[in-house]
């Protein structure tokens, strides 16, 4: 499952007037903040979001919610950030995306929901970090 979220056309240009008028390593600083403040930022935001079912038994493994359940894919990738469930966690792809069971509600959006409630902060960080 991969969902790309982009920004609106204002944010856009401000963002690219911004970057131009940065004489330094603007591509670099960007990076360093979506792989290192910002992805903290959003994995709360996701954790935030999710459901936890409450089911406590013997041999059951800690919740998605209260565990790092979440990893940045590809520290190496440009101008962007990749959040996804670690391996041992991948079934949060079935709740979150809408498929469901006979005993699970799907449809959830929780990674949707945390990461557009962070998005304008991370834009407003990111100007702010380069307008120093």
């Amino acid at each position: 499952m991969s969902v790309t979220y982009s920004l609106d056309y204002e944010s856009a240009l401000e963002l690219q007037n911004t970057i131009q008028q940065y004489q330094d390593d603007a591509e670099g600083k960007i990076n360093r903040y979506l792989h290192g403040e910002g992805y903290d930022m959003f994995d709360k935001a996701i954790h935030n979001a999710m459901p936890e079912s409450g089911r406590k038994w013997r041999g059951k493994k800690t919740a998605a919610k209260g565990t790092k359940s979440l990893q940045d894919k590809n520290k190496s990738e440009n101008l962007a950030v990749t959040i996804r469930a670690t391996s041992a966690y991948g079934y949060l792809y079935f709740p979150d995306d809408g498929s469901n069971t006979i005993k699970h509600y799907g449809n959830q959006q929780f990674f949707e929901k945390g990461v557009e409630s962070k998005a304008d902060k991370a834009v407003n960080d990111i100007l702010d970090s380069l307008k120093l």
